[in-house]
């Protein structure tokens, strides 16, 4: 989608707001004993209490706010009243914020769309670098978001950080357009793929990169939903909602407390 009235600007900015505080919050929750329905509930009644409904709840009939995957989960896992976090997991926990907006009988969804991956407890080194590079390619891809790049210069930001890790990148799932259906053109890749589509002012645009510590490989399990990898081994995802620009990148659900 590209917005170029101030108001819209102004209800994807307050949508990308109330995601990335919520996202924060529930990631301060996290320790051991906790679990995935608690931190599904709080990111709930946090995001109706700001003013918006929680994007995915019902989105294609996904049952739950937030997506929790743990561990060798790489995305879209399901809350559950029995999965308690233990000391050494990692969690991705990816939620959106919708504000919908009803003028003259026709309603018009804003979507901030956020995740990260956090440790439970004390994880080991190698995992946590894995987090930490995860991360820092997010923000390669961020920089690149620039009106006149490319798509292939976001997903060249990404793969040259996975490249020099030497983690498997997640070729099935990537970041999209950002628009009333919530996710819509243009996929954005986390690899080249020879695109030569550019950016525009006003795109709004979900970068989410995912790095596996072992092949690139996933499948999706049983329930339709849990993305998982092929050699159980873990899996990472951080994901920014971004506005382009004339000049830098606005990262739309920038956490309270993150430094980028």
């Amino acid at each position: 989608m590209i917005v170029t009235e101030d108001i819209q600007i102004d209800f994807f900015k307050k949508a990308g707001k109330l995601a990335g505080e919520t996202l924060e919050a529930i990631s301060k929750l996290v320790k051991p004993g906790i679990t995935t329905w608690e931190l599904d509930e709080f990111a709930e009644k946090m995001i109706r209490e700001g003013g918006a409904l929680p994007t995915f709840k019902g989105y294609r009939k996904f049952p739950a706010t937030i997506c929790a995957s743990i561990n060798e989960e790489v995305v879209h896992g399901i809350p559950n009243r029995n999965r308690v976090l233990k000391e050494g997991d990692v969690v991705s926990m990816d939620l959106g914020a919708t504000f919908r907006v009803v003028e003259n009988g026709k309603s018009m969804d804003y979507i901030g769309d956020t995740a990260l991956t956090v440790p439970c407890g004390e994880i080991n080194p190698r995992l946590q670098k894995l987090l930490d590079d995860t991360k820092e390619s997010l923000y390669a891809g961020i920089k690149a978001c620039r009106a006149g790049n490319t798509l292939d210069d976001i997903g060249g930001a990404i793969e040259d950080i996975a490249k020099a890790g030497l983690y498997g990148i997640v070729r099935d799932y990537g970041g999209h357009g950002i628009g009333p259906n919530y996710h819509e053109d243009p996929l954005i890749f986390n690899y080249r793929t020879g695109s030569k589509v550019k950016l525009k002012p006003g795109m709004v645009i979900a970068i989410e990169p995912m790095f596996n510590q072992g092949g690139d490989r996933v499948r999706l399990k049983a329930d339709g939903w849990t993305v998982v990898t092929q050699d159980y081994k873990p899996s990472a995802h951080f994901e920014h909602s971004i506005l382009v620009t004339e000049d830098e990148p606005y990262v739309l659900t920038k956490r309270p407390n993150e430094v980028m």
